[in-house]
């Protein structure tokens, strides 16, 4: 699972309630490292798509934001071949900025949110 999010207190969050429930965490700080994750120059078919899940923050700082990352990888894998939550702690005029560039079937959480919301989130995924 790759998680990415700028807050390094989040990341760690994120990363300790995901391994609780067995998962195997990969957690980067910012869009570049991720994608670099996802999509490695060297790349062989074994290296293809490391995640079976990835968690991202919206609201990054630097060049890339969250729904860039997003619409990168959705370019690549279909919603049912990477799922993608989004996490954000933007709300208002922002939040419909990024719903209206986002597809109405990303799962999207509002910081804060409960390790239950996401374990919750993330079940329903995998029952797909």
């Amino acid at each position: 699972m790759g998680v990415l999010d700028d807050n390094p207190a989040i990341l760690a969050f994120l990363s300790t309630t995901l391994k609780m429930d067995g998962h195997t965490v990969f957690t980067h700080m910012s869009g570049a490292s991720m994608l670099d994750a996802i999509f490695p120059l060297t790349s062989s078919p074994e290296d293809a798509q490391p995640y079976d899940l990835i968690i991202l923050d919206l609201l990054l700082p630097g060049t890339m934001t969250g729904a860039d990352v997003f619409l990168a990888v959705r370019k690549e894998y279909e919603s049912w071949q990477l799922p993608i939550v989004v996490i954000t702690a933007v709300s208002g005029p922002t939040l419909e900025q990024f719903r209206r560039i986002l597809p109405d079937d990303v799962p999207l959480l509002r910081k804060p949110f409960s390790p239950r919301s996401l374990r919750q989130l993330i079940n329903h995924l995998a029952e797909g």
